[in-house]
């Protein structure tokens, strides 16, 4: 029943939900001098339980500031995958190309599913947050559409459009040891989004067709 094929078309969605917000930046200024720091927020693939423990800083302060000086970050990881049944098709479809020296080839419809994204902000303070958040939510409303391109049939009509839907936005505040220490607290912002994209089975041969035989009957007759 089932063959070996990698369209890699959940890899694709990743690569391009990550890229929407790689190039944010935080602005920060200087009451003494007036100048403004302009800082770009890392982002890395990781789970927040993950960018915890990179961010614990314990009870030595010297390792305190130097988890101070590397905030704001931000990281996303995939929460769930799951069928969504409202945007199924008929799965007999099928779609032909012509490759060169190779025939034609097929696939059937395309399958509906959702893969649920979270996109965290992890500040020290809540005006860093609020320029990170700021900068992303008027992009969607609520939904905003990446275009990639499936690589299924390699042919040039082949192109994927992805809704990615922003769902609930959830602030929290975490300390880690002395809550009376602001160099132990660490604010994160939780932004949960929903790429809609279709997943292609195996692509098949098309058997040629060689010969045809046609009877003509004159009806006048």
């Amino acid at each position: 029943m089932f063959s070996t094929f990698y369209h890699s078309l959940i890899k694709k969605t990743v690569t391009s939900f990550g890229t929407l917000f790689n190039n944010i930046f935080i602005e920060r200024k200087d009451p003494a001098s007036g100048k403004i720091q302009k800082i770009k927020v890392p982002l890395a693939y990781a789970s927040k339980e993950r960018m915890f423990h990179r961010l614990n800083i314990g009870a030595d302060m010297q390792q305190a500031y130097s988890t101070q000086i590397v905030l704001p970050r931000m990281s996303f990881a995939i929460t769930g995958i799951e069928y969504d049944a409202e945007r199924k098709r008929a799965l007999i479809q099928k779609r032909f190309a012509v490759k060169p020296n190779a025939g034609v080839k097929f696939h059937y419809s395309e399958v509906p599913y959702n893969i649920l994204f979270s996109l965290y902000c992890y500040v020290r303070n809540v005006d860093d947050g609020l320029q990170i958040v700021e900068q992303v939510l008027p992009y969607f409303n609520p939904q905003f559409n990446i275009t990639i391109k499936p690589d299924v049939l390699s042919d040039s009509n082949e192109k994927l459009d992805i809704p990615i839907v922003l769902g609930q936005i959830t602030p929290t505040e975490n300390y880690e040891g002395n809550l009376k220490d602001d160099l132990h607290r660490v604010l994160v912002w939780e932004l949960q989004f929903n790429a809609k994209v279709q997943l292609y089975g195996p692509v098949r041969d098309s058997s040629m067709i060689n010969n045809i035989d046609v009877n003509i009957f004159n009806l006048e007759d």
